[in-house]
């Protein structure tokens, strides 16, 4: 007996079993990731996995996954449309900023100079009049007038640009007209479509509400082709339900007897050990008499 048990903790540490959800304890005992429960034997493996309570925890793993890919789809979804919102703002931002540079240039106004840097009527005396400028002085008059000519110049731009605002104005409004109309047109269109339809022809078996022999017929072997495959899958339940049970009971005794046979070797020793003892006390007895 006790070689038959070897060989069969032997065969068993041989036959591991390699499955997604399957793993192993640092004590060499398989256990269910799924259901975080230690299967006793591996022929019991294919049982478990039946079982359900192993098809529920799996049921609820998957529906778990389900909404966390869900959630990161959505999360996913969303931060596309931030970007779009923030990219059509950027451009009205520069259209504003663009209006506020060019009204500001526009309420400039040039500082009129006479060629001396003083008004005419400056000196009541026309000798103390100040000479004429050098030519370094005109070249630098030159340079004063561009730049007036420039700040003439921003005058009509910012005019033109409030033009073109007046002009946006007026294209949105025609716009939002247009977009109006349409959907009144469609309103309309809607209002006044007439619905038509052909003519449907009933049996009279579609006006009486009887069904044919054979479609009845049919029926009913449909139903008890459903039934009979719902016995049978009752049946091969119980079935792997009584082999669970079955493999259970087998390994608890399995186990309780190594446990006796232990308990029996550990019985034998101490008796082995006390003749021991029992034996050498008579011979010291003996060598003393």
């Amino acid at each position: 007996m006790a070689d038959v048990r070897s060989l069969l903790k032997a065969k068993r540490q041989e036959a591991r079993i390699s499955h997604p959800y399957a793993t192993y304890t640092p004590s060499d005992q398989l256990k269910c990731l799924i259901c975080a429960s230690i299967v006793k034997h591996a022929s019991a493996w294919e049982g478990h996995l039946g079982s359900k309570a192993h098809r529920t925890n799996l049921a609820r793993l998957k529906q778990e996954e389900q909404a966390v890919a869900q959630r990161e789809h959505e999360a996913n979804r969303q931060v596309p449309s931030k970007r779009k919102a923030e990219d059509t703002s950027s451009p009205s931002r520069e259209r504003d900023s663009g209006k506020t540079k060019k009204a500001k240039l526009a309420g400039q106004t040039p500082a009129a100079s006479s060629s001396s840097g003083f008004p005419n009527d400056f000196f009541s005396d026309p000798n103390r009049q100040l000479p004429a400028l050098e030519p370094e002085d005109e070249e630098e008059e030159g340079e004063e007038e561009g730049d007036a000519m420039v700040v003439d110049k921003a005058g009509p731009s910012a005019s033109s640009a409030a033009h073109k605002t007046a002009v946006d104005e007026e294209y949105e409004a025609f716009q939002k007209a247009m977009m109006t109309s349409q959907v009144n047109d469609a309103a309309d269109k809607f209002a006044q479509a007439t619905v038509s339809g052909e003519a449907e022809i009933f049996t009279e078996e579609q006006i009486s509400g009887f069904k044919p022999q054979d479609e009845t017929g049919s029926a009913e072997g449909d139903d008890e082709k459903t039934e009979q495959q719902k016995a049978e899958e009752k049946k091969r339940a119980r079935e792997l339900e009584d082999r669970e049970l079955i493999m259970d009971r087998l390994l608890e005794e399995e186990r309780l007897q190594e446990e006796a046979d232990m308990r029996v070797a550990a019985m034998k020793s101490r008796m082995e050990a006390l003749k021991k003892k029992r034996e050498a006390r008579k011979a010291e007895k003996t060598q003393v008499t």
